[in-house]
């Protein structure tokens, strides 16, 4: 019952009930703690999870399932900002199971994050198979786009996207067409009329994708306002925008409502709307989130408001996070 209202109705506070009264009967379960440990962490509980977490392990000392390492412990030091934890428990699932690629790229995150060090992330992923299954984080191929973007080599995203045989990069906090990574490669290349071809593309992809998928994903009201954003339609990409604001997973859901807060700003960003995405930012850096002034730095997606006083402000403000 717990995990029908946590993954099926998204019911976090329910689906927390339902699990304390099966903890009840299997008090010795790591594998129970751990999944509390989700659901307070979807409730914004930090120190809950990190409570259900240590009682996960202390079930569990060998950690058999190198899973509780990256998915609980480590993902949420990487939202704490809280990164030589989170870094700490990726090289632990390491060490278990060297062969497991999401903690690795997980890893080589987190020290973008943290340092806006991309060393890490780009050994990860040129070292793991193109299909390696990356859970969350979607396909190598993906992972592999996005970081080229954010080291601007377009041309190389452009044979990135090329090469795989998928139409979408397709993760828990992403659905983004392949052309619309190919219509930010050909912006960064200056060329304007392949750049909006790669957007109507994207565009025409998201409308049919949404006629099947339900209304309330808000992976595809963002891809669709960036995108939208990219071909200059800026009252459409506003409304995108404000579907997110409205949507349950912006302002119920403390894992995927920072993702979509930050989407949000991006999408703001792009048409121009400085003091609403920087009101989003600046809450970003300073609560628990996917964001940091480093990656800020490296997101092409930030330049339209990369030289605004407050954007520069906010870079300078932040300290490097180090664990308490």
């Amino acid at each position: 019952m717990g995990y029908s209202h946590y993954v099926g109705r998204r019911d976090y506070a329910m689906a927390l009930s339902e699990l304390m009264i099966a903890r009840d009967g299997l008090p010795n379960s790591a594998g129970l703690s751990a999944r509390i440990g989700l659901v307070q962490r979807r409730l914004g509980n930090w120190n809950g999870a990190l409570s259900a977490l240590d009682r996960a392990l202390l079930l569990n000392p060998r950690a058999r399932d190198p899973r509780l390492l990256p998915d609980l412990a480590g993902l949420t030091y990487v939202m704490l900002h809280r990164y030589a934890e989170a870094v700490e428990a990726f090289d632990r699932a390491l060490s278990l199971a060297p062969d497991f690629h999401r903690a690795a790229v997980f890893k080589g995150r987190a020290y973008a994050l943290w340092q806006g060090q991309l060393d890490t992330l780009r050994a990860a992923l040129w070292r793991i198979p193109g299909d390696a299954k990356l859970g969350i984080l979607g396909s190598v191929f993906g992972q592999r786009a996005a970081l080229l973007h954010w080291e601007r080599q377009a041309d190389s995203m452009l044979q990135t996207v090329t090469a795989s045989s998928a139409s979408v990069f397709e993760g828990f906090h992403f659905f983004l067409p392949v052309s619309l990574y190919a219509g930010w490669a050909h912006q960064l290349r200056g060329d304007r009329q392949a750049a909006r071809a790669s957007f109507d593309a994207a565009l025409v992809l998201l409308d049919s994708v949404s006629r099947e998928r339900p209304e309330d994903d808000w992976r595809l009201h963002a891809a669709r306002g960036l995108t939208l954003a990219g071909l200059g339609l800026r009252g459409e990409a506003l409304r995108e925008a404000r579907w997110i604001e409205r949507s349950q997973v912006y302002r119920e859901d403390a894992v995927a409502g920072p993702a979509a807060a930050e989407e949000r700003a991006r999408i703001l960003a792009q048409v121009g709307e400085v003091d609403a995405a920087l009101n989003e930012v600046e809450r970003l850096v300073n609560e628990p989130s996917w964001l940091s002034t480093h990656t800020l730095q490296l997101d092409p997606l930030w330049d339209p408001i990369r030289e605004h006083p407050r954007f520069i402000a906010l870079l300078a403000s932040q300290p490097e996070r180090s664990p308490p």
